[in-house]
């Protein structure tokens, strides 16, 4: 899949997700929202990689895709 696919796949994802507000009301988030969820949790994924005990050519193609994805959900 490539980083472009991703990322119109997990932000497909959570706008068909819904989230409780303060008052307890539940509504699906809105794109923006969205977009900033995916945002922290590809960094997330990001940082975990670089935590992982694995070779680094390994480990900079896993950085390198999950920062194409992230480049790409900001282009959404």
């Amino acid at each position: 899949m490539t980083a472009k696919e991703k990322a119109k796949e997990l932000l497909k994802r959570f706008l068909g997700m819904k989230k409780i507000n303060p008052e307890s009301i539940t509504r699906p988030y809105n794109y923006q929202e969205a977009k900033q969820c995916l945002l922290i949790c590809v960094q997330d994924k990001i940082e975990f990689i670089k935590e992982l005990q694995i070779s680094d050519l390994i480990k900079y193609d896993l950085i390198e895709y999950q920062e194409e994805v992230q480049q790409e959900i900001e282009k959404l």
